[in-house]
């Protein structure tokens, strides 16, 4: 499955969310790819593969954001994983974060990446399954929640595949839009739109 970004789709934010968190498919990784947790080092190719699929508009925005939201966290390397090829090349990456979009801290699946060569592999699909595993390892249960865009929707017909459910309640703390209720309509029309046009 090709979950890159579709730039033909106006952006507007949407938010998913899980609450049977015990339930899920499990996916493991292709051969010839494995896990790593993050080691010192690991920052650098997190922010060129977030630059390189398009979350940020440069690869000093990306460095800048790992170093605020992530640098320095204690417990990162049991939240944050790597995906590596044969040759060691860094192939997806995703976390398992604190989100406080509705008013306390809430986890998250967060910055969930495919390297553009190695997309359509399932590579994404184990990514998310291992992070449901650590959530459940980690002791929470009951809701998790997500945050994307538009331009995602084939990442988010996969999260549907999960469990994950479009949010459709109160805007959420911090989130920047007009009227919430409206745009999430409509975000969610455009995604569907599009997901029956690719069956």
């Amino acid at each position: 499955m090709d979950t890159g970004l579709d730039r033909s789709v106006p952006h507007i934010g949407v938010l998913m969310e899980k609450t049977d968190t015990a339930e899920y498919p499990r996916h493991a990784l292709p051969k010839g790819y494995t896990f790593s947790q993050y080691k010192p080092g690991f920052g650098a190719q997190w922010a060129a593969l977030q630059y390189g699929v398009g979350q940020t508009d440069s690869l000093g925005e990306a460095e800048a954001i790992f170093q605020k939201d992530f640098a320095g966290r204690e417990d990162l390397a049991g939240r944050m994983l790597f995906v590596f090829d044969e040759n060691d090349s860094l192939a997806g990456t995703g976390c398992l974060w604190d989100g406080a979009h509705f008013g306390a801290a809430r986890q998250r699946l967060h910055y969930i990446a495919v390297a553009p060569p190695h997309q359509g592999g399932g590579i994404a699909k184990a990514i998310v399954s291992r992070l449901l595993d650590i959530y459940n390892e980690l002791g929470y249960a009951d809701y998790i929640y997500l945050t994307s865009q538009t331009e995602s929707w084939r990442a988010l017909n996969m999260y549907a595949g999960f469990g994950f459910r479009p949010y459709m309640g109160a805007k959420p703390v911090n989130w920047r839009c007009e009227d919430f209720a409206q745009e999430t309509a409509e975000a969610w029309r455009m995604i569907y739109e599009r997901i029956n046009l690719r069956k």
